[in-house]
């Protein structure tokens, strides 16, 4: 019972944000769109990446958001916690809910970038790693937002993170960019997987996994969880 319960609260986030869902992923379509038609042009290459970015941020920030803040805002989560479901079974659906749901534009529009890359020759094969680690920035934040939203329990909080991760954007890109390692192969014909940058993918997906693990963790700790 327990488990249909949580599979239930799944599912119904699922069907409350399938239409934001969908229209992040036309976004960055559409943003895709811009930067090949643009033919080169640096000036539709800059408002594409723009826009391909701002899509997948948008949407990591949308989901934690109205997804759990709200749901404890609009006193939601008293009833939902009244059925037969535990403190951490809740967090699961959620985590579960809120990560899946993000990680359906976040692969469609990552591989669309790839293939992008490939098939059209607008940029050189070597800016794939750099895109990857600008692709996985969005997928962390989603994470600490989602994070600290169940376990600060308040709006404060959610909004907090929320500014934190998008202030946080621009400074990592400029700091990275600023790394010779990660950038010196952005114009070769090939991808170039060195140290450094497995180094910073690494730190970016074991981040993702110590959020997620940190929450849970935090979430069993708690005595009053409503």
């Amino acid at each position: 019972m327990k488990g249909s319960v949580a599979g239930h609260l799944i599912l119904k986030d699922w069907q409350l944000y399938r239409m934001p869902i969908a229209l992040s992923i036309v976004g960055g379509v559409m943003s895709l769109a811009i930067f090949q038609w643009g033919g080169g042009w640096e000036g539709t290459m800059v408002v594409g990446s723009v826009w391909f970015y701002v899509a997948l941020i948008l949407v990591g920030t949308m989901l934690p958001l109205v997804g759990i803040v709200n749901e404890r805002k609009k006193q939601n989560l008293a009833f939902v916690m009244s059925l037969p479901i535990s403190p951490i079974q809740y967090t699961t659906s959620k985590l579960v809910s809120t990560v899946g749901m993000f990680l359906v534009p976040w692969l469609t529009l990552t591989i669309s970038g790839l293939m992008l890359v490939e098939a059209r020759g607008i940029v050189p094969r070597g800016s794939i790693p750099m895109m990857l680690i600008l692709d996985a920035m969005p997928f962390v934040g989603l994470c600490i937002i989602t994070g600290v939203a169940l376990v600060g329990e308040s709006e404060g909080w959610g909004i907090a993170a929320n500014v934190f991760c998008n202030s946080s954007y621009g400074l990592v890109w400029y700091f990275l960019s600023r790394v010779p390692a990660l950038m010196v192969n952005t114009k070769g014909p090939v991808p170039v997987w060195n140290s450094t940058v497995l180094s910073v993918l690494s730190a970016e997906f074991g981040s993702i996994v110590l959020i997620l693990g940190l929450t849970f963790y935090l979430q069993s700790r708690k005595r009053d969880f409503i």
